[in-house]
């Protein structure tokens, strides 16, 4: 079983990542932006991190270059629009995105991500 950090600032749509993952066998914490993941991962070890792409404060893409700086190893697996952002998908990939979910995603699509990130 693998720990999994979900950040998205829709509750919504975090609760159902969540859950999706919950149900697959995982272990999962969540947060509602960036700040929080920064400040999760100075007191507790996670195996993957599921981040939207579109955040207030630092976007996902940003947070994808810190965890880069701060946790090399750490796979990232982020989840967009994708045809509203073609950039930032294009940026993700450069900076080592281990994944990308495009939504609406399919429970399988999303599962399907983690567990090649995990791999």
């Amino acid at each position: 079983m693998s720990r999994i950090l979900v950040v998205d600032d829709e509750q919504l749509v975090r609760d159902l990542t969540v859950q999706v993952l919950e149900r697959s066998g995982h272990d999962v914490v969540s947060a509602g932006d960036a700040k929080g993941v920064l400040e999760l991962l100075e007191r507790e070890l996670v195996d993957l991190v599921v981040s939207d792409v579109v955040m207030p404060g630092l976007t996902g893409v940003e947070l994808l270059s810190v965890l880069r700086d701060r946790h090399p190893d750490l796979p990232v697996v982020l989840m967009t629009g994708g045809s509203a952002e073609p950039e930032r998908t294009t940026k993700a990939l450069e900076l080592g995105a281990d994944g990308i979910v495009y939504k609406p995603y399919s429970h399988s699509d999303l599962i399907d991500a983690v567990r090649t990130a995990l791999a």
